[in-house]
């Protein structure tokens, strides 16, 4: 398999770091890069998420455009 190699820098102690996770760093770090293609090629979270949108029923629909509850929202309530 024909191969390309990639160099960067990164802050001092990162490999040291990186070697408590894995003795083989170049392993751990391709291991990541694969995984990190295979979550993007999963879609955005809308995407992977979708199903559940629109699944409760009787709340607000305007929550995320009203100004009103905007106002509110975080702000203690009396107790």
């Amino acid at each position: 398999m024909p191969v390309e190699i990639i160099m960067f820098k990164v802050p001092e102690g990162t490999k040291a770091k990186l070697r408590q996770l894995s003795p083989n760093v170049s392993e751990l770090l391709r291991e990541q890069i694969q995984r990190l293609f295979q979550d993007r090629a999963k879609g955005s979270v809308h995407e992977r998420a979708g199903r559940l949108c629109g699944v409760i029923k009787g709340g607000r629909r305007d929550v995320a455009t009203s100004n009103e509850y905007l106002k509110q929202y975080g702000q203690k309530r009396a107790a």
